[in-house]
Order: structure tokens, then sequence, then C-alpha cells
């Protein structure tokens, strides 16, 4: 066997390594890593200066242009562009510039109504006397009135009665006299709407679906082009159906209703603060579905007006005049909402960068600046650096190179040396226990040769036990020497698998129960495998070993068995300390022992599964474990299951 010494590499090896290679290679090494440090981060100051720069003159030019806008914004004007509204709120009122801009408001003025008592008369034939050929004629002669709230009310009554009475193109063409009128309302509803969607209810009943989408179509239209002041309930009702008559076809972006969902908000927030405390003012980035919108707000007597600007407004009014600037400094920037969500422009993550926030910058966004593509004073450092860096690459190959075959043939004596240390170890700690076992009877028999029969049985029995103890030890040494060697020979017979599991089962159960351990088998019919019984015996006998070892106390111990998908799964399952996770992985490493095992003081010899992993896997199957800290281990040996063969 190995000398104690001998887990140790040469002294003289080792310090002739560390003074020749590894002292003067760690130093060269830190000596140009320091010089590449210092190049790198002059590098990276010049960069970072000209960055900084640049985002100090975009955050600049950023405010002088939002700057024009508020000023446009207070005098009353409107933005001036495409991709943006302004909005006044008032009491009880919201105005917009330019209108059409917004699909809904959050109130609404009431528009002239006729009386409901002007259309009695006619409600009267119709509803009570069920006389519609004289509602109708009621109703025509209204619709002459010169109050257009009358004539409104009137034709659509009149379209109602005579679609009642089955003349369709009559009821029709009253309805587009009705949508083509403004200003007035009819059941709180724009007449001109009233008028469209009695003519698309009229088309879908009739089946006329080109003509109905068209006419939806229409409806559609006028709805985003803000020809009628809605509030959003009524807005969205309409374009519902609009848009289901359609099939969900879009004119064009949807931006009005963007803006309008953002007006509702700043109108929400006005009216919880009123009144103001002080005039105010603010820049701020609103989202409104997932579109990011930038607002500008002012805040004093007694009225709120905002500039409510999408990208498209910000990137032509606010953003054209920063090309040049960005050019110039070789930078990107890109505009960033209270979220972190992208507003305009893409940075990259490589390189130097600057953020701004809002807090800082006074704007509605963060704005963060990136450096471009390298310019020409990182392309003189890279080239200085690689210079630099190759002779040392050269000096340390050629270092590693002498070291390489030296510091690997040491490593391997030393864990040869340290394997085969802790081996003998374990193993002579093995042996002791059954021999001093015996040696204790032993003495007991000759010491007292008048012992009773029971009590020289029982002491029989502990010899007994303790000389298969030391069979069975010294059997798996010679096995896992054989393994080890490529000598183990496999005899392979097609065999009932729950009958040699049960019979091993049987075997362990006489030691188990003697210390206090229930060993329960449940095996699901037979499991048809072709094995070698002596080597899948010894891999169930470890698995059984290892559970009432690793057992804190006395417990149970589970023994299932069953088929699954042409396969064989043999499971033992103990309720002992566990493993650990990141231990999991190693149990199977010949030698291994855990660390409760050495903390607890466990037997063993570090090659139970080991063999077990080997004996499986010669029998062209795997070991599957789970375990959890506290709660157990379950071991599965999994193997191919074989056809029945005929008789």
């Amino acid at each position: 066997m190995f000398s104690k010494g001998s887990t140790r590499p040469p002294r003289s090896l080792v310090a002739l390594i560390v003074g020749i290679t590894v002292v003067p290679l760690a130093t060269l090494l830190w000596l140009g890593w320091r010089l590449l440090e210092q190049d790198r981060a002059l590098e990276q100051q010049q960069v970072r200066q000209r960055v900084e720069r640049g985002a100090d003159l975009v955050v600049s030019a950023l405010q002088r242009a939002v700057s024009v806008s508020e000023q446009r914004l207070a005098a009353g004007s409107g933005p001036g562009a495409d991709g943006a509204v302004a909005v006044t709120f008032r009491d009880g009122h919201v105005e917009a510039s330019p209108h059409e801009r917004l699909a809904y408001f959050p109130v609404v003025q009431p528009l002239p109504e006729a009386s409901a008592t002007t259309f009695a008369r006619g409600e009267d034939l119709e509803f009570h006397q069920h006389d519609r050929a004289a509602a109708i004629t009621s109703f025509r002669e209204l619709a002459r009135s010169s109050d257009s709230a009358i004539r409104a009310g009137a034709l659509l009554r009149l379209g109602r009665n005579l679609h009642n009475v089955g003349r369709f193109e009559e009821a029709f063409a009253a309805y587009g006299r009705l949508s083509e009128m403004d200003g007035v309302s009819v059941g709180s509803v724009p007449a001109g709407l009233i008028g469209r969607y009695a003519r698309c209810k009229l088309l879908q009943e009739q089946r006329q679906w080109p003509n109905l989408r068209a006419e939806a179509l229409g409806l559609q239209r006028e709805l985003w082009s803000g020809r009628w002041t809605l509030t959003g309930p009524v807005y969205s009702l309409y374009a519902t159906d609009a848009a289901k008559w359609t099939g969900g076809e879009s004119l064009g972006a949807r931006q009005p209703e963007v803006f309008a969902e953002a007006v509702s908000v700043l109108w929400d927030r006005w009216m919880l603060s009123r009144p103001p405390a002080r005039a105010s003012s603010g820049r701020e980035s609103l989202s409104v579905n997932r579109q990011p919108l930038s607002v500008l707000w002012q805040n004093s007597d007694g009225s709120f007006r905002a500039l409510v600007a999408a990208p498209a407004f910000v990137e032509s009014q606010w953003l054209r005049a920063l090309a040049p600037i960005a050019k110039e400094q070789n930078i990107s920037f890109g505009l960033r909402d209270t979220d972190e969500a992208r507003v305009f422009g893409t940075v990259g993550t490589d390189g130097p960068k600057t953020v701004r926030g809002a807090a800082e910058s006074a704007l509605p966004w963060s704005v963060v600046t990136a450096s471009l593509d390298p310019p020409v004073e990182r392309y003189d450092f890279a080239r200085r650096r690689l210079w630099l860096a190759a002779g040392f690459v050269l000096l340390v190959a050629m270092a590693l190179v002498a070291s390489y075959l030296i510091v690997r043939a040491v490593k391997r004596e030393m864990a040869v040396a340290r394997l085969q240390s802790d081996f003998v170890a374990a193993v002579s700690h093995e042996f002791r226990t059954p021999l001093t076992a015996l040696r204790q009877f032993t003495d007991m028999l000759r010491e007292h040769p008048a012992l009773d029969d029971d009590r020289r049985r029982t002491a029989y029995d502990a010899q007994s036990r303790a000389t298969d103890r030391l069979t069975r030890l010294v059997e798996s040494l010679l096995d896992f020497g054989r393994m080890e060697a490529g000598a183990r020979r496999y005899r392979f017979e097609p065999r009932d698998g729950a009958e040699l599991v049960r019979r091993v089962v049987h075997d362990f159960r006489a030691d188990a129960l003697a210390a206090g351990y229930d060993i329960e088998f449940r095996g699901n019919g037979s499991a048809p495998i072709d094995t070698d019984d002596e080597a899948l015996a010894r891999a169930v006998w470890n698995l059984l070993d290892n559970a009432v070892k690793y057992s804190t106390t006395p417990s149970h111990v589970e023994v299932d068995l069953h088929n699954r998908d042409g396969q064989v799964f043999i499971a033992v399952r103990d309720h002992g300390i566990g493993i650990p996770a990141h231990e999991q992985a190693e149990v199977f490493s010949k030698f291994y022992r855990g660390e409760q095992a050495r903390i607890r003081g466990i037997k063993g010899t570090g090659i139970g599964l080991a063999m077990v992993d080997d004996i499986v896997k010669a029998h062209h199957g795997h070991v599957e474990v789970e375990s959890e800290p506290g709660k157990g281990s379950t071991f599965t040996i999994v193997l191919p299951a074989v056809l029945a063969r005929p008789k």
C-alpha cells in the first residue's frame, strides 16, 4: 500500500515550478494588465468626455425647442404641426385645437334638442292608435319645420315608421337626410350620428352586406374625423359596431383615439386638483395604449392648457435640430419615459453612455446618449494595445508550455494518492467494526463456556452477521477491482426482475429488522428483463444499505417496482438526511462521500453507488436520484424491459 508521504507532491518539484515559472509569470501578467488598464482608462476617459459634452448639447437644444412650443401654448395657439393636439379646460368645458384630432371628449356641451311634446300627437297615433299611416303623415309635416331640432326628431320618427310598414327605401332616405344634419341632437346624441347609425342598422336587417360595409366605413371615417363631439362611452358604443360591420378594417392610424384617452386622463387629474394651489406648469411623458406621448401643461387662472404630442411631432418639431449635433459629436441619443420605455431612438449598450434624468434636464423624458462607432482616437489606442498584448501573449505562451506537463503530472499524482489514501482509510474502518464484533463474541464464548443456549445462540447470530458483512465487503472490493480493470464479465439471462428484487428485499430485511428498520416492497406484476442476477442483486443491496445507513433513526424504507413505456423502474426510497443539490451529481463518483456522511461519522467506502452506476450501465440502463435535505432520497434504477419470448 501507499505510505503516508506518498499523498504529498515532492517539495522540490513544487519549489522548482514556483521559482521558475509561477512567480515571474504572475509578475509579468500583473505588469501587463496594469499597463493595459491604464491605456484603456485613458481611452474611456476621452470617449466619456465626448459623450458628456454631446449630452449637454442635446439637452440644451431640446430645452430650446420645447420652450418654443410652451410659448405657443401660453399664447393660445395650436400645435402648428401634425401629430399633436392642444387642449384647454375651463369649468365644464373642453376646447381642442385642431378639434378633429380628438375622437371624443371628457365632457361635451349639450346640443339643441326638440321637446318630446312636439311629437306627442304623432307618437299617440303610432303607439296607442296603431295608425302608422297617420303617424307618417304627422311626422312628415314636422320634418318640413324650419326648426332644425324639430326637423331632426321628426326625421328619426318618420324613418322608424316607414321601416315598420316595410317602406325601406323611403326610410333609408329619411335617415339619409337626418345623417346630414349637424348642430342638433336626438336623445342627447348628435342627429347626424343617429342618422348614419340607423342607415347601417337598416342595411344590416336587409342583409345588403356590400352596402352595409360602405355605409359603415363612412360612419367610421366620420367618427375618427371628429365631426361629432362625443363622450368616450358614446364614441366607444358606435365605433365598436362600425368596426364589426367593416370587418375590423382600419382607414388609418387611430391617433385621435389615443389623444382622446390622454386628454381624459389629464381632465381627471385636473378635476381632482381643483382649485390649484398656485399657478404651475410641467413637462411629462404619458403612455396610452402602449404609445408614448409627451405632455406640456400650464395651470393658471382657473384654466388648464396642455399640448399632447405623439412621437411624430416630437421628432419633427423638437428633434430635427439634433441630427447635426449628434453627427458632430459622433454619438447616438434616445428618449425614455418615466418607465424607461423607449420614446425615440435606439442607444447601443456597448461603450460609454450617459443619462440625463427628467428631473435633471427639466424635460418630459430621460435623455440617453452613447458613443457611436469608435472614432480615430480609439483606433490609435487599439493599435498600440494590440502590439503590447501580442508581446505579453508570446511570453506567457512560452512560460505556460514549459510548465504545463510538470503541473499536470503533479496534479495527477496528488489526486491519485489522495483517492487511494481515503479509500484505504475507509476500507480499514469498515473492516474494523465486524472484526471487533467477532473478537468480542469469540472472547465471550471462550471465557464463559457455561452460557445458556439463548445467549450462546445470540452470540452465534452476531458472529454470523459480522461474518456475512465481512464477506459482502470483500466481495464488493473484489467486484469493484474487476470493474475498474474491465475484467468483470456479465452473464445476461431473461429474468423476472420483480422476483429478483423481492428476494433481495427479503434477504436484506432480516438485518434491517434487527436494527429497527422496516423494509416494504411494492411490486406491480412481473418485470421481464435481461440481467446478471448476482450483479443486479448487488446493486439493489447497495441501494438498500445506503437507505438504512443514511437514515438518522430507525425508519421506513420503501422499494417500488413497476413497468412504464417499455422500461422497468426499481425505486428505493428512504426518509433520511437527504443529499444537497450540489452533491447529487457527484454521488456516483468512486470514493466520493458527502459532507454529511463525514460530519455524522457514517461508515462507508465510497464505492457502493459507483458500483450501482457501473452495473446499471452494463445492463443498458441508468440511475436517477431525487433528494431534498432532511426529507430523504429516492434512487431509481431504470432498465429496458424485454418482450416475453415464445415458449
